[in-house]
């Protein structure tokens, strides 16, 4: 049985994938690492310390950056990507990104976190809402200074565009149709870079699909596991 090590997104923790754990536990060994440096490469380092000898990376948004540069500095430990609405691309705005970090952590957390919740979620889907209200209390969990380091390694990340073609692991780009952070045409186009790229979409669903739309999150990853032998 293969392992599966999950990343969740920023200000986010292992609830993130509690709907699709059951649906997959059966298939793969589970295990979910929280990054929460403030460099992606301090990220990877805590992935690579967590994680088994091999194993299959999965995560979503910030994780799901973070699983590229994993897949990327151990390719002969990682089997599987799996990535949900994740950017190769450098930051569009560093400058952007290190303010939303010192608001984090000069005492407007509870206004940064309230807008990204409303972006992240595809509130008219069915679990829209609920999955909105599950980030906001991961969130306030994980607190100010995890999501500040966090934002502070995502200002900082630069374009690995050039070197997706060295990913020669199985590769899955999930996204949710209706994700205002990240576009699906950054989905398809990761999928058209990457050797051995997939991709799928759920509809009706933002930017968190294991939350959002679990049944068919789960169901897409089981199936893309059995395609590419990994199961």
């Amino acid at each position: 049985m293969h392992n599966l090590v999950m990343i969740p997104a920023l200000g986010c923790d292992e609830r993130l994938y509690e709907k699709i754990a059951p649906e997959l536990g059966d298939l793969v060994s589970l295990r979910t690492i929280m990054a929460n440096r403030d460099r992606l490469a301090n990220c990877v380092a805590q992935v690579l310390a967590g994680a088994p000898e091999t194993f299959i990376v999965l995560g979503t948004s910030f994780g799901g950056r973070v699983a590229m540069e994993t897949a990327l500095a151990a390719p002969g430990r990682v089997k599987g990507l799996v990535v949900i609405g994740a950017s190769a691309g450098a930051s569009p705005d560093r400058a952007a990104g290190l303010r939303r970090s010192q608001r984090l952590r000069g005492g407007e957390f509870e206004a940064v976190v309230g807008e990204m919740a409303a972006m992240i979620a595809h509130l008219p889907g069915p679990d829209g809402p609920a999955a909105r209200d599950a980030f906001i209390a991961m969130a306030r969990k994980q607190g100010a200074e995890v999501a500040a380091r966090q934002s502070d390694a995502l200002a900082y990340r630069e374009d690995l565009t050039p070197r997706l073609g060295e990913i020669s692991c199985p590769a899955l780009m999930l996204w949710g149709t209706q994700d205002q952070f990240v576009s699906p045409k950054e989905g398809l186009r990761l999928s058209m870079a990457v050797p051995h790229g997939r991709y799928a979409e759920i509809p009706d669903c933002g930017h968190l699909p294991s939350l959002e739309a679990a049944d068919e999150t789960a169901d897409t990853i089981r199936n893309w596991l059995a395609d590419v032998g990994l199961i």
